[in-house]
């Protein structure tokens, strides 16, 4: 890893995926000022900017425009790609989550239970309010929410805020997206197999663009995948050292500020 970003100089990549939360903006915050303008600088030289998180497509697609993004966004952790103006669906993975849903609320009982469907709409057996995961939260019974395919499976505990969901998850056959505590304990569960990395080669796909041609920047757990498989990879300066690992090149912590000095070296 390098934390020299000249070594970015002149670098032209076709498609440049930026993580979101802790990478271009604040954690649930605003764009920051000078992003707009970087990335439209760009664009302008030919490069598709597209937002890769672990988001839904409602709580991407305003953050994404007033980034001036307008095209591609991958969402929902790689199981959706999206357009994000207009807002609409491009391709989505999904599953039957009946048996994960048994087992989850086997280990975790007494939690709020949540999934994704394939419209990008969130059903749960509890009203919650979160813009890092939906703008809208549609409560309905339980047995609703394995009535058809969905993305994803959400779990908030209220009761687990000391040790977090973590370790209550790791006999699941399915691939732990995240796991983390804020006011509730929380955890995120997808696809086996999709992350962020697959969901930008099926976009790469359907636009004739190769890995080697991708510029990732990303912070965190799930950042991993799509760092190694992007050509090249740049880690926030905030991210944890084995994500860092994973990067050729270190930005600057501030979320917005070291993907802006990312931007400033391509194209020159």
């Amino acid at each position: 890893m390098n934390p020299d970003l000249s070594g970015l100089r002149g670098l032209r990549p076709r498609l440049i995926a930026i993580d979101l939360d802790g990478t271009l903006v604040p954690h649930s915050g605003d764009v920051p000022p000078g992003v707009p303008e970087a990335v439209a600088r760009v664009q302008e030289a030919g490069a598709i900017v597209a937002a890769a998180t672990g988001r839904s497509l409602s709580t991407t697609g305003y953050v994404a425009r007033n980034a001036g993004m307008h095209e591609y966004a991958v969402v929902s952790n790689g199981a959706m790609i999206v357009t994000v103006d207009p807002e609409a669906v491009v391709d989505v993975a999904t599953f039957d989550a009946t048996e994960l849903l048994d087992e989850v609320t086997a280990a975790i009982p007494g939690a709020t239970y949540a999934v994704e469907r394939a419209d990008g709409v969130f059903l749960a057996t509890k009203h919650f309010t979160d813009r890092g995961v939906a703008l809208e939260v549609l409560e309905v019974p339980y047995a609703e929410l394995s009535r058809e395919p969905v993305v994803r499976v959400i779990v908030r505990s209220e009761h687990h805020v000391e040790d977090g969901l973590g370790p209550l998850a790791q006999h699941l056959d399915m691939h732990s997206i995240g796991f983390g505590v804020t006011d509730v304990a929380w955890l995120d569960l997808g696809i086996k197999g999709v992350n962020k990395a697959t969901g930008l080669q099926t976009l790469c796909g359907r636009l004739g663009i190769d890995a080697s041609e991708v510029l990732a920047i990303g912070d965190s757990l799930n950042d991993a995948e799509m760092l190694e498989w992007a050509g090249t990879a740049v880690a926030m300066g905030n991210a944890q050292p084995h994500i860092k690992a994973l990067a050729d090149f270190i930005a600057r912590p501030e979320p917005g500020q070291g993907v802006i000095e990312v931007l400033e070296q391509l194209y020159r």
